[in-house]
């Protein structure tokens, strides 16, 4: 039930027994015992050790070869089609130019991402497809003062977003977590999250809207005013840019940004400042309301929102309702995970669900024919 809630597309579906048939603790597992050492961040996302992804993509790479499949590379399949005696047809080529090769199959299993390839041979053997939408992407922000921030992290924020479409039964958009502060916006978990849960309805609005920020989400408002009052009071003589309270951990640079958003000065003594200048300094660390107008600039977004319904496949051995043999696994489902290996995870599930049972029927088809 908690995997599940990871993923903003598919959290309903696969409540069920998806998971328990090859869970991440399996994942897991299996790549520990493939010689690639994980780590576990603190919300729960799971990383190779080496903080490379070639560590996973070589270790697959390295079964792949011990296995012995036969893999054909910088080839396009453009067509695919279903013949009277139930086999599939499949037009490849290696360069457009190039006559096209047709191979028969007796089981098709498309795992092509979200690459637009796998869509059109999907709707070519009667599938529809929910049209696809970037998911996991930063916020492109303008705002000049917080370009100088860039490379600031908050361990923990609290974001709500806030979008201009007129588009009715939009949720509360909010999220927890970490969040980095880039040359061109806001990004890190808790942003990519929140992209990825208002994904269509981002896409809606031509991700335009208002992100409203609270930067110590563990302080109550209260708190927070007593806090400062008190600051005020026993570092009475030191100038307030050089003197935060250190219950809020902030950095000096953004302590800086803070005042200097606000209009105050940083070389004021904590005990000329206003209780009206208080106030302001403890609105902006509560409520810092940015004006998001796009997308993170350069392509940054690896994930969609969109593919083919899952209403249109088994869950418990990945095989089309539509089309027998044909299979179907990752991201060219409609279903996305956030950031932190869910993605990844889905993909695994669906790939080892779909293989063991095409493995399955083969055995069985062979057996039958002897």
């Amino acid at each position: 039930m908690i995997l599940a809630e990871n993923y903003p597309r598919g959290h309903k579906e696969l409540r069920g027994s998806f998971f328990n048939l090859h869970s991440p603790v399996d994942t897991m597992a299996w790549f520990t015992s493939h010689g690639v050492e994980l780590k576990t961040e603190d919300d729960g996302r799971v990383f190779p050790v080496s903080n490379n992804s070639s560590s996973i993509i070589d270790c697959l790479m390295s079964e792949v070869k011990q296995r012995g499949v036969f893999m054909q590379s910088k080839r396009i399949v453009k067509a695919a089609s279903v013949t009277n005696s139930g086999k599939f047809l499949l037009e490849v080529q290696k360069q457009p130019a190039d006559h096209a090769e047709h191979v028969e199959a007796d089981y098709l299993l498309i795992a092509t991402g979200s690459s637009q390839q796998g869509y059109t041979l999907a709707s070519q053997l009667g599938h529809s497809i929910v049209d696809p939408v970037p998911s996991l992407f930063t916020f492109k922000i303008e705002d000049l003062n917080l370009k100088e921030l860039s490379g600031v992290t908050f361990p923990k924020v609290k974001v709500r977003l806030k979008l201009e479409s007129v588009q009715s039964n939009v949720p509360q958009l909010t999220q927890v977590g970490p969040m980095l502060v880039t040359h061109w916006g806001l990004s890190g978990p808790v942003i990519l999250r929140l992209s990825a849960w208002g994904a269509r309805y981002l896409f809606g609005s031509a991700y335009k809207g208002r992100l409203i920020v609270d930067f110590v989400p563990d302080v109550h408002v209260e708190s927070l005013k007593s806090i400062l009052s008190n600051h005020k009071h026993k570092f009475a003589k030191q100038k307030i840019l050089n003197s935060c309270p250190p219950e809020f951990g902030l950095t000096k640079r953004f302590w800086s940004y803070v005042l200097e958003r606000q209009g105050i000065s940083g070389d004021i003594l904590w005990a000329s400042i206003s209780n009206i200048s208080l106030m302001s300094i403890g609105s902006v660390l509560k409520e810092c309301v940015y004006e998001v107008n796009g997308k993170g600039q350069f392509k940054d977004e690896f994930v969609t929102a969109g593919g083919v319904p899952l209403s249109e496949i088994s869950l418990n051995t990945m095989e089309s309702k539509i089309c027998p043999r044909l299979f179907f696994a990752g991201e060219i489902l409609n279903v996305d995970g956030v950031t932190g290996g869910f993605n990844f995870q889905n993909a695994w599930s669906g790939g080892f669900i779909a293989g063991t049972t095409i493995g399955a029927l083969a055995l069985e088809s062979c057996q039958s024919s002897k």
